[in-house]
């Protein structure tokens, strides 16, 4: 082949050719060719910079070979020998390392280029071009630490993810997921029918509208129960998002799983968990297009069409303003103006361009100039790079960063050394560190409880190194106050995407301690629970759950089954098979669906007793207790054996309807029935007496313990009477003992009270006048130690002399009193005020049914300014066990407002609340006055 000496019209073109080299160069893109045939290779400056070879002309292919990474070496010497052996197409496409001259840094480069042969099929030169990726390289390894971070966050959570691929019909799903469905914890893909057999049979519905409803909306939220393979029923909220494709078709789901069983159950859930995770899979292009100085594209590649979207032809003659995106298109102008007038040769510009189906793609777009002597014009020239993967890699690594920043969990990471490089807020405040610049210059050490590093140095970090993941409990300890501190730790082993060997740990961390607390007080509360019903005088038992399981009976309702203690904790139709098809089983599950209390008299029901079916009567009250979510999570079965007394009143009414029938007819009975009237009488008369003889036992039981709580405050009394006179005894220790003398009367007075009141059957007997100022003024002083400490007033008004029982009376507002010196507000004075004021019959009957005629009806008022409460609850809190606060915030029984209501029925009379929060409360007491 022969090479022709260049002509005229050969000039231009190769000072054309230069020009474009030059911009070429401009924006750090290089051209190579070797020459097979004559073992040449030819790379222009940007290459050689690029490959990190000096600026010389003889660069062997050798030489090449050698400036890049030893590691990358022989995978770029098989994949040209390929090419030449024509193994492959005839398009290069290659990424590698090379080295600088030193080797002291790593570059990635891109080499993009073609193979020709000669007719005989020989390869004869390569040749293309280079540029650098390092950033897009480096943009990647962060988004795989980003997703990696992700995973430790989600896991650490307790959430589970999943995809759904429609076009294939599988779903992959995490460990998590898997373990909150179907009890087992392995991960993968499978079809994505393989959870529907664990979905409850009556939530499939919910899940079915959920999904219908997801085709409209796009987004998919529900929760349901799904049953393990051992049997446990668990409850789960599914949220996710439908993806869609160019034409609106659903390609795919996406979604997570958060196990709320707990929740549900115990507590409302403080915060739902949401994580959506897009990855971008668009790989970088390399598109150029030539455009004159007036913007109006003349020629496109086949990169840059494909870009957006286009056949090549489609893009000549277009305007290159018409495809920027309308928000940069001024800055774009204005660069491209300065370009024309020669300001500048080339810029840079990070931008959006117009997809043909009106969507957007990121690019970088470098344009510069390139001059035409012979047409005496200028061409621009645009290179645009698709950053879109880039972009969304940053918006990803932004949003798992939000993710980890707001978590409320501690999450740390240090290097194999244990110093920590990474913590988040919630770490700082967890630890008690004064700011993320100071826990830097910590130890993994220093945040550890001294004794419990040892574990963490000899046996977690090397499990952790060993099997990339480690799960338990740690002790962390406050930097400040030295408090060690509980956590459930979940830590993770961090590998470099390069090598694959491990460069740090990370850790996600829960405190512990509020749940801890909480459970210390659930389990608080359910032995003082138990310890009421066991103790309970009627027989009692409490069943959980629509299963009806017994969690607690006491000996009165076991000897009323005839059972032993052996059936605590079985279904209560196991335990007592013969109630199967009663309506009490009907009766509790609609209570379980309504919430409302059933009061059933003298209901029968068929019990074995001793080996034989016995009829019995009872008078049962079922009462719902409810779960924080106002669900009904179990029932107190409350009952009472009046079969005598029913089997007693049935045989009279019986024996009363035969006479009325046949007493014309059967006058010479008479004498017979009547033997049979003085029978039942005896039966009545014998229950009265069995009656008479509990009362007595009761009697008798009060007046020994009231005996016996006498003889300790006598000696009270006596040895602070020893003390009074003393005569070395100081004026405050004198006053001292002068409250003990007191209180001691007052306790004295308390237990003759209730000594009288056991020995009075009848409420009647009780009632003698009380003048309720004077009862006011020694309740106060039963608080003076708590009103002296809080500095409350208790201004007590002109209150009348009323007919009650005074031990009731007191109870009453020794209640109220408590109460309104315990929910008192932060920073304010407690002040407690009582009035009273005579009230007519006409208002009366607002609250009474019957008031007396002739009867004086007062309304005693007891305002105090404490925290209050919401007003909806004005008849809440008079239930039993019923509480509006926490009870490690403000102690106490649940019982004292509903005494208090109890007391005042006794006493004819009525009582309600008013308040509102933060204004304080007033209970209105309506009660009769003397006869």
């Amino acid at each position: 082949m022969h090479e022709n000496p260049p002509s005229d019209q050969t000039a231009p073109v190769g000072q054309e050719i230069q020009q474009i080299k030059a911009t070429l160069h401009a924006v750090g893109i290089g051209i190579w060719d070797i020459d097979i045939l004559q073992n040449k290779v030819i790379l222009d400056t940007t290459c050689k910079e690029l490959f990190g070879l000096p600026p010389v002309t003889n660069i062997t292919y050798e030489m090449l070979l050698g400036s890049l990474h030893p590691a990358d070496r022989q995978q770029v010497r098989e994949s040209a020998k390929k090419l030449i052996q024509k193994q492959v197409d005839n398009s290069i496409n290659l990424r590698f390392r090379t080295a600088d001259v030193d080797n002291r840094s790593l570059r990635w480069i891109q080499v993009k280029g073609q193979v020709y042969f000669t007719p005989e099929d020989t390869a004869a030169r390569l040749s293309g071009m280079a540029m650098d990726i390092t950033s897009e390289v480096a943009a990647n390894e962060k988004a795989e630490v980003a997703e990696r971070l992700s995973t430790i966050a989600m896991e650490s959570s307790g959430a589970g993810s999943f995809t759904i691929d429609f076009a294939s019909d599988t779903i992959t799903y995490s460990p998590s997921l898997a373990h909150m469905i179907m009890g087992e914890r392995m991960g993968g893909t499978q079809f994505r029918d393989i959870f529907l057999p664990y979905v409850h049979p009556e939530d499939r519905k919910i899940r079915e509208a959920a999904y219908e409803e997801a085709m409209d909306t796009g987004i998919l939220s529900y929760e349901c129960r799904f049953i393990w393979k051992d049997g446990t029923v668990h409850w789960v909220k599914i949220r996710g998002k439908y993806y869609y494709d160019l034409t609106g078709r659903p390609v795919s789901f996406s979604g997570i799983g958060l196990d709320v069983t707990e929740s549900r159950e115990h507590t409302r859930l403080l915060k739902e968990v949401e994580q959506r995770f897009l990855l971008a899979f668009n790989n970088s292009s390399i598109s150029m297009a030539f455009l004159d100085k007036n913007g109006v594209i003349q020629e496109v590649n086949k990169a840059f069409a494909g870009l957006l979207g286009y056949a090549q032809p489609e893009l000549s003659g277009m305007h290159y303003r018409s495809i920027v995106q309308a928000d940069y298109r001024g800055e774009s102008d204005k660069l491209f103006a300065s370009l024309v007038n020669g300001e500048q040769e080339f810029y840079n510009q990070i931008k959006q361009y117009y997809h043909q189906d009106g969507s957007v793609r990121w690019v970088q777009v470098n344009i510069a100039t390139v001059a035409m002597e012979e047409a005496n014009s200028t061409h621009i020239l645009a290179i645009a790079f698709d950053i879109g993967n880039e972009v969304a890699v940053r918006k990803e690594q932004q949003q798992l960063l939000s993710l980890v920043e707001n978590s409320n969990d501690l999450i740390m990471v240090s290097n194999l050394e244990g110093n920590v490089t990474y913590i988040n807020e919630a770490g700082v405040r967890l630890l008690g560190l004064p700011n993320k610049a100071s826990a830097i210059t910590h130890s993994m050490k220093d945040f550890f409880e001294p004794t419990f590093f040892n574990q963490v140095k000899d046996s977690i970090i090397p499990e952790l190194l060993r099997e990339g993941k480690w799960t338990g409990r740690q002790t962390y300890q406050h930097q400040e106050t030295g408090e060690p501190l509980p956590f459930m730790t979940n830590a993770f082993r961090l590998d470099s995407p390069m090598s694959g060997k491990p460069i740090a740990v990370a850790g996600v961390a829960r405190d512990l301690r509020t749940e801890l607390e909480t459970q210390k007080a659930l389990l608080e509360s359910e032995n003082r629970f138990r310890s009421l019903v066991e103790e309970a005088p009627v027989p009692t038992a409490l069943y959980v759950g629509r299963e009806l399981i017994i969690e607690v009976a006491n000996e009165a309702m076991l000897n009323l089954w005839d059972r032993g203690s052996a059936i605590i904790g079985l279904p209560l139709t196991r335990a007592i098979p013969e109630i199967h098809g009663h309506s009490f089983l009907n009766i509790m599950d609609h209570i379980f669906n309504s919430g409302e209390v059933y009061h059933g008299r003298e209901m029968p029901i068929d019990l074995v007793i001793n080996g034989r079916a016995t009829l019995l009567y009872l008078n049962i009250t079922f009462k719902p207790l409810l779960n924080p979510q106002g669900e009904v999570y179990a029932i107190m079965n409350m009952a009472t054996d009046v079969t005598q007394q029913v089997l007693a009143k049935n045989k009279i009414l019986e024996n009363q309807s035969f006479l009325e029938s046949e007493v014309l007819e059967r006058t010479e009975e008479l004498a017979a029935s009547n033997e049979e009237l003085a029978a039942m009488n005896e039966e009545l008369q014998e229950a009265n007496l069995h009656l008479v003889r509990s009362n007595q036992e009761l009697e008798q039981y009060a007046y020994v313990a009231s005996h016996d709580l006498q003889e300790p405050l006598r000696k009270i009394r006596i040895y602070a009477d020893l003390l009074s006179n003393k005569d070395d005894l100081n004026i405050e220790h004198k006053r001292l003992v002068d409250k003990i003398n007191q209180s001691s009367e007052r306790m004295s007075m308390l237990i003759k009270d209730l000594l009288e009141f056991s020995r009075l059957l009848e409420t009647g007997n009780m009632m003698r006048d009380v003048d309720l100022t004077e009862l006011l003024l020694m309740v106060s002083k039963d608080f003076e130690l708590i009103i002296e400490e809080k500095k409350a007033r208790i201004n007590i008004g002109k209150l009348p002399v009323i007919q009650g029982v005074p031990l009731q009376m007191n109870q009453l507002f020794y209640n109220l009193m408590s109460n309104a010196l315990k929910f008192t507000q932060e920073g304010a004075t407690p002040v407690v005020e009582i009035q009273a004021r005579v009230i007519s019959l006409a208002e009366v009957a607002n609250y009474l049914r019957m008031p007396e005629q002739g009867r004086q009806y007062y309304d005693i008022s007891f305002r105090d300014n404490g925290i209050g409460f919401d007003n909806k609850y004005s008849e809440q809190i008079f239930e039993v066990f019923k509480r509006l606060h926490n009870r490690n915030q403000y102690p106490g029984s649940g019982i004292g407002l509903s005494l208090c209501r109890r007391i005042v029925g006794n006493h004819g009379g009525h009582m309600y609340v008013l308040s509102a929060p933060d204004e304080g409360t007033i209970f209105h007491i309506i009660l009769p006055g003397k006869q």
